[in-house]
C-alpha cells in the first residue's frame, strides 16, 4: 500500500505542471486588448488630424463624434426608437463597407431603425447616438472593440479595424 502511495506523489506533483494558468491567459489578453486600443485611438487621432475636423467631441469609451449639423429637441435615451440613416467605411484607407439602403422605386434613401442600447448593433452606435439629438447629422470614429472586434465581419471589414459611420438621427420615438 505504502509502494502504491508513493508512486501516486509523482502523479499527482505532475497535474500541477499541466494545469492551465488562467491568471496568465488573462493578463496577456487584456494587454492584447490594452495595445489594440492604443492603436485604433492613434489612427483616430491621426485620422481626426488629417481630416482637418472640427466639433470633435470624445466620449471616455474611446468613441469620437464629429458634428456635421447640429439637431434640435431632447438627446436620445436608452429604450428609444431610432430613425437613422448611414454610411460606413474602415479607417484609415475609407473604404465603404455599408450604407442605407437606396429604394428603387422611389430613388429615397431606407431608414435603419434601432432601439438605443437594445437592439442588437455595434456598441459604438449605442455610444455615439447616446449623445446625438434629433435632426443631426455626425461622423462617429469608433475604436475596433466598439466595433466588429479582433473578428471582424466578412471580407468587408477586417479584423480589429477601427470604424467611420456618416449618421443621421432622423427621429426619436
Amino acid at each position: 500500500m505504502t509502494a502504491l502511495a508513493f508512486a501516486a506523489v509523482p502523479l499527482l506533483a505532475s497535474c500541477k505542471k499541466d494545469e492551465v494558468d488562467y491568471d496568465a491567459i488573462d493578463r496577456e489578453q487584456k494587454a492584447q486588448m490594452r495595445a489594440i486600443f492604443v492603436a485604433d485611438s492613434l489612427t483616430i487621432t491621426k485620422y481626426i488630424a488629417d481630416s482637418s475636423f472640427k466639433n470633435v467631441v470624445r466620449r471616455p469609451s474611446g468613441v469620437y463624434i464629429v458634428t456635421k449639423k447640429a439637431g434640435t429637441g431632447a438627446v436620445a435615451q436608452p429604450g428609444q426608437a431610432l430613425t437613422t440613416y448611414y454610411k460606413g467605411y474602415t479607417i484609415p484607407d475609407n473604404k465603404l463597407f455599408d450604407a442605407s439602403q437606396v429604394n428603387a422605386t422611389t430613388g429615397a434613401l431606407t431608414p435603419y431603425y434601432f432601439t438605443l442600447n437594445v437592439t442588437n448593433v455595434i456598441y459604438g452606435w449605442h455610444e455615439g447616438f447616446a449623445s446625438m439629438n434629433k435632426g443631426q447629422k455626425a461622423i462617429l470614429l469608433i475604436p475596433s472593440a466598439l466595433g466588429y472586434g479582433s473578428t471582424g465581419a466578412g471580407n468587408a471589414i477586417p479584423p480589429n479595424a477601427p470604424l467611420r459611420f456618416d449618421v443621421e438621427l432622423a427621429d426619436i420615438k
